[in-house]
């Protein structure tokens, strides 16, 4: 009852705040939605049902605040330069031909695979926006909900890897909304980027790597879902190959059909060798690129202190980056600076800070987890063999990404450690549970102290 009493609030505050036109769209996007997870829902479709619809409804929440805090103060877009200064621009400039099709075609006529450029995005933000249009609902919004009904989708897959680890419906609900509401998931649930959508490509594609059963169609569903994923950003879509290896092996560790799975990985090891070496210089110069926008840079920070240690200096930089903004409102405003400046660094920042903590506390559980045996076997028997795997995938993911002073890009492994937080959670001691506890709170105090010290 209070999920409906909280969404009809979030569909009168869209009337007051947007308008009517805007309120409409919302709603319609909510039953598409809705429509999408009966008809896919399965045996499941009621909880799938109230997954969505709850965290369709936070998520909600949280867009009308900062398109309310956006309108009042002037700013052209919030908390992202990207949005303003790029996506929200191209996206009009291709809705400048005003037909869809004609749009699609100017998207597609250049494409090509290695090119880095953002295809799949604009193909879908530019569709949301002849539909937001059409409604005649305010567009900036209606981006926004493009963004929100993927989060929400996001929601469903996090119960469902939830279920598939062993969980209950009642902790899998629970642990799922925690996960959707106090992670540096929520933050990003509206905001006009290109990471939402990766991050339920990405849970899709590790979802079905749990299945238990081989299936040509869930390799082909792979496939295709690493393909969509390079149209959004392609050395994300080339990390996710690595899913293909891991649902073969997995699939001749625990399938009937191990003759069949052999052949298969014959086929794709032998697909992959000639598609490396015959693409190999594109390969490169993408890696190249990646490295010199997000690796190279390493900067004269914290970071890049880190960065001059080897391998203990990445796993530094990693527990560093997730546990930011340090102090926790260092992202609360900023003393001097432009419009634009403005509208990054403002009290909207907010769940950032809730992500803080919440990125703290995995990390200690997980600390505890590593250094006390007696945990890591109260643990072992709840921990299945492709969580194992994610998890290692997730580390060097991570890894690889340690110089980025970014979470976004994050975010799908985050998910797979906060699975493992969880799973830690549930199985510690009420006793040992105080006392780590007492670590997390006292832990988090004297580090925004030592933030504080370095701020000043």
């Amino acid at each position: 009852m209070i999920w409906i009493i909280a969404f009809i609030l979030t569909l009168i505050s869209t009337a007051v705040v947007v308008d009517g036109s805007s309120l409409m769209f919302l709603v319609f996007i909510y039953l598409i939605g809705i429509s999408i997870c009966y008809v896919l829902g399965g045996k499941e479709k009621k909880s799938i049902i109230k997954i969505f619809h709850a965290v369709f409804t936070i998520g909600s929440i949280y867009m009308l605040m900062t398109f309310l805090y956006m309108s009042e103060n002037n700013y052209p877009s919030l908390l992202s330069y990207d949005a303003g200064s790029y996506f929200i621009p191209t996206t009009k400039q291709y809705m400048a031909e005003g037909n869809y099709w004609l749009t699609l075609s100017n998207i597609w006529e250049k494409y090509n695979f290695f090119n880095r450029f953002q295809s799949g995005y604009f193909t879908y933000a530019t569709f949301f926006g002849y539909m937001s249009n059409s409604f005649g609902a305010n567009f900036y919004l209606g981006q926004q909900i493009s963004v929100l009904i993927l989060f929400s989708f996001v929601g469903v897959i996090i119960y469902k890897l939830f279920k598939i680890n062993s969980f209950s419906n009642e902790k899998a609900f629970k642990f799922t909304l925690i996960t959707c509401t106090f992670s540096i998931l929520f933050f990003y649930s509206s905001q006009i980027l290109r990471d939402t959508h990766i991050l339920l490509l990405y849970l899709i594609g590790i979802y079905l790597t749990f299945k238990k059963d081989f299936s040509i169609l869930n390799l082909l569903k792979i496939f295709i879902i690493i393909y969509l994923c390079t149209t959004f950003r392609l050395e994300s879509g080339l990390f996710m190959v690595i899913l293909i290896p891991i649902y073969l092996l997995l699939s001749m560790q625990r399938s009937r059909m191990k003759f069949v799975v052999v052949g298969i990985s014959i086929i794709v090891g032998i697909a992959a060798v000639y598609i490396s070496v015959r693409f190999l210089q594109d390969i490169s110069s993408v890696v190249e690129a990646n490295q010199e926008a997000y690796g190279d840079d390493k900067g004269s920070g914290i970071i890049g202190t880190f960065q001059e240690i080897p391998l203990a200096g990445d796993l530094a930089s990693i527990f560093y980056n997730a546990v930011q903004p340090v102090p926790l409102w260092s992202r609360f405003s900023i003393t001097s600076g432009s419009i634009n400046e403005k509208a990054v660094y403002n009290i909207m920042n907010f769940p950032r800070s809730f992500a803080s903590f919440f990125n703290w506390m995995v990390s200690i559980y997980v600390l505890a987890w590593l250094f006390s045996k007696d945990i890591r076997e109260k643990t072992k028997i709840y921990i299945s063999k492709p969580l194992v795997y994610q998890l290692w995938i997730g580390l060097i993911f991570l890894l690889l990404q340690s110089a980025v002073i970014s979470q976004r890009r994050l975010m799908p492994y985050y998910v797979i450690f906060y699975i493992l937080f969880f799973i830690i959670y549930n199985s510690t001691p009420h006793k040992i549970k105080k006392y780590i506890n007492f670590i997390v709170f006292f832990g988090f105090l004297m580090l925004q102290i030592v933030g504080i010290m370095i701020l000043s």
